[in-house]
């Protein structure tokens, strides 16, 4: 890649995941730990797309299926899906013609799609990335405005999820703290507009636990340091720097 920038080897766990479940394991036959946690990440990201957007693009859109859930809720933006799992990209193409998806890495400039978007979202893919920082910078350049999902690397249980998980290990998973999720976009050239904590329940929980979690969800979110430190996601939207804020 370009100015020696290559994709981590977890490109290929995710293709393989394709290639075995014709989709991505939580997306694809997911348990209801992940069912519910991926609804709650959808809910705040149409909650964090303004209504006067008329563009969307999904960074690291995967198998496609978030993206879809974005067209099916908002059918009137354009919207395309970049990723640079050709696997993921070929089953999303062809599961969902109304959507423009891309190949590419978004740690390469070159690689970016040739129009420019209203809104960006980065859901769940800064952890997976040898360089998160020029992830964002690239991702400013494709739109003024971003929407980035991460895991709460606040959260001390999903560290010792990180360090014992097979999955995690696999996918080389890490988390990153508000903080420094924030360094990286004002390093990047952006600046922070909003921060929020959300979700309680994890991807891969046995159900039963999964169910009471999800149950009391709605009232562990109204608690500031509770949600601060084991909130399961982090949702921050930032623009930017000189940019409107359309957010």
């Amino acid at each position: 890649m370009e100015n020696g920038r290559e994709l981590k080897k977890n490109v290929d766990v995710f293709n393989q995941n394709v290639r075995a479940n014709e989709g991505y394991k939580y997306t694809t036959n997911a348990p209801f730990s992940s069912i519910v946690a991926n609804r709650r990440l959808t809910e705040e990201t149409l909650a964090a797309i303004p209504v006067s957007s008329r563009s969307v693009l999904d960074i690291g859109c995967g198998d496609g299926s978030y993206t879809a859930e974005i067209k099916k809720a908002r059918p009137e933006l354009r919207i395309g899906g970049f990723d640079p799992a050709s696997e993921a990209i070929r089953l999303a193409a062809a599961k969902y013609p109304d959507i423009s998806f891309y190949f590419g890495n978004i740690l390469n400039e070159k690689d970016l799609p040739p129009e420019k978007y209203d809104i960006g979202i980065l859901r769940g893919v800064l952890h997976h990335l040898t360089d998160p920082e020029l992830a964002i910078k690239n991702s400013f350049l494709a739109s003024d405005n971003l929407i980035i999902i991460e895991p709460n690397g606040n959260n001390p249980i999903l560290k010792i999820i990180e360090k014992v998980s097979k999955y995690h290990i696999e996918h080389e998973e890490r988390s990153f703290s508000v903080s420094r999720l924030s360094r990286f976009v004002r390093s990047a050239g952006g600046a922070v507009v909003k921060i929020k904590h959300v979700g309680f329940v994890p991807f891969f929980c046995p159900a039963p636990f999964a169910k009471i979690i999800y149950f009391f969800q709605p009232f562990l979110e109204k608690i500031p340091l509770l949600r601060h430190f084991f909130a399961a996601q982090i949702v921050l939207t930032a623009k930017k720097a000189g940019a409107e804020n359309k957010l």
